[in-house]
């Protein structure tokens, strides 16, 4: 059985939830703001001498990061809370906050508070707070729309597959380092996009979720791609009128990102045999 989803299914049944599903949830306050939470856990996630601790400091600021860009948010706070497993020592404990500490430069992030326990393994599970002047949700697709993702796909997998098998890929690869080149490009987007989220489960899983939320087929021109089961890939899936194909691929090329059209979206609904990024080790 599948905890998660089972989990996810009661709890919006007890009435008590609102917003869950997306990214993050926008929170109707004076000046309104935005918020969004992962977790980045051990023997789930990721593991310690896969990425190094700095790399998992940095990674899980990131995919949180990730999140808000995908809701066309800027993050501008965070509350870090962390379980710290009791075998780090203090050079380990060094280079996670140096990981953190390098997301936050790059993203002019800041910690407000948060809490930090120590136990059996490292999780770290970060809250981030930020505005957004239009938000891109997961609901709002339309049929007709045209289904398309940013970057290059495929290199977490490949990056996964080889650390199961003993080998060492890349340490640029973004399976351990997220490279979130499309921020810019996201913003000046956002006037044509009727929806949209980031590529962490992979592109078939992506698919099902926006084709459950809005009761419409996001039909794959080639749903046999190996590059669409992978996760962790941080670029956007997104859904726009085909009378802008041509605005948003002149915008990606004036941002130097890569825009692929992968399918669109019709009556139906799709149920593509994805692969099951996360699991406990």
């Amino acid at each position: 059985m599948d905890l998660e989803a089972y989990f996810l299914k009661i709890l919006r049944a007890s009435g008590i939830t609102q917003g869950v599903g997306d990214d993050g949830v926008f929170l109707p306050t004076r000046g309104g703001v935005v918020c969004a939470l992962d977790i980045f856990a051990q023997g789930v996630h990721f593991k310690p001498e896969w990425l190094g601790f700095e790399r998992v400091g940095y990674k899980a600021m990131v995919i949180n990061v990730s999140d808000m860009i995908a809701m066309n948010a800027t993050p501008k706070f965070a509350l870090l809370g962390v379980s710290l497993d009791r075998r780090m020592d203090r050079r380990a404990i060094c280079d996670l906050v140096a990981g953190i500490k390098r997301a936050c430069e790059e993203f002019k992030l800041v910690v407000i508070g948060g809490d930090s326990v120590v136990g059996d393994r490292l999780h770290l599970s970060i809250t981030m707070l930020g505005t957004a002047r239009k938000l891109l949700e997961r609901k709002g697709a339309k049929r007709g729309d045209y289904i398309a993702h940013t970057g290059t796909l495929g290199q977490s997998y490949k990056a996964l597959c080889a650390l199961f098998r003993g080998g060492k890929p890349s340490p640029k690869n973004k399976f351990f380092t997220p490279r979130l080149k499309h921020a810019r490009f996201m913003v000046k987007a956002r006037k044509f996009l009727h929806a949209g989220l980031d590529i962490s489960d992979g592109v078939l899983a992506e698919c099902n979720r926006l084709s459950e939320c809005n009761r419409l087929a996001f039909k794959l021109y080639r749903p046999y791609e190996r590059a669409f089961k992978s996760g962790e890939e941080y670029e956007m899936l997104l859904c726009f009128a085909r009378k802008d194909r041509l605005a948003l691929l002149r915008l990606a090329r004036a941002h130097r990102v890569r825009l692929h059209i992968i399918g669109e979206v019709c009556p139906g609904q799709s149920h593509y045999p994805a692969l099951v990024w996360h699991k406990s080790s």
